[in-house]
């Protein structure tokens, strides 16, 4: 299967590098300054840059390029997140957000009214068993706000559907299958069951260990067609 559009490189991250937030990162969430959390942000509107990422009132993350994933520690609790163009003094829009010690928060950028806002991936049916693994995927693609997602899975080679409709801005539910490759596809939309057609991205082999998810987000390529990023979880 040919690529009609040109698709972006494959990144499979928990954030590239782990900014400095406070106390800095931790592998207990605990920090020389009291519990930590991980907050992890995936830039997600194509007409802005980059952004930075304010988490109560103070930097977590500075120059977030579009289409990446960076990470930071920051204090557990409920703080306000506010998502603004990097290197602006904007401050408008934000979300309250529960920042649980030892945790990942996971979120991608929203433009809402030209105000950058976050939005929180959730992470309900998460929890895999050990002799397991799941995968989800999330569209945020704004150029196709419908779009068929097909998948195999280590225990099905066969393209199947993730779920349909597929509309902008969804995530599907957590898939489950035996620990090994994964791959999804993109096709515009059939108007029915999701259909294998002119595939507009194809992700390549996505491993999933024993006992771990991946969460696969579907974005607008920075120079048309799609491009995606896998994140953990």
């Amino acid at each position: 299967m040919t690529p009609r559009r040109p698709c972006s490189t494959f990144v499979l991250a928990f954030g590239i590098g782990c900014a400095a937030f406070a106390a800095g990162c931790s592998d207990n969430g605990n920090g020389p300054n009291g519990p930590t959390a991980t907050l992890q942000v995936i830039h997600s509107v194509t007409s802005v840059a980059a952004v930075d990422v304010l988490v109560a009132g103070q930097t977590a993350l500075s120059g977030v390029p579009y289409g990446e994933t960076r990470s930071a520690a920051v204090p557990a609790g409920s703080h306000d997140v506010v998502i603004r163009p990097a290197g602006t003094g904007v401050s408008e829009g934000g979300a309250t957000v529960s920042f649980v010690a030892g945790g990942t928060v996971s979120m991608l950028t929203v433009d809402s009214s030209s105000i950058i806002n976050p939005w929180v991936l959730t992470d309900t049916g998460s929890v895999v068993p050990s002799d397991k693994s799941k995968l989800r995927v999330v569209h945020f693609a704004a150029s196709e706000p419908v779009l068929d997602i097909l998948r195999t899975q280590p225990d099905w080679q066969t393209p199947i559907g993730v779920m349909f409709p597929f509309n902008y801005q969804a995530a599907s539910a957590y898939l489950q299958s035996d620990p090994g490759t994964w791959e999804v596809f993109v096709s515009s939309w059939s108007g029915g069951v999701p259909v294998l057609s002119d595939t507009l991205l194809a992700t390549g082999p996505i491993e999933v260990p024993a006992g771990e998810s991946r969460t696969v987000v579907i974005l607008d390529g920075e120079s048309g067609g799609l491009q995606h990023e896998v994140i953990t979880p």
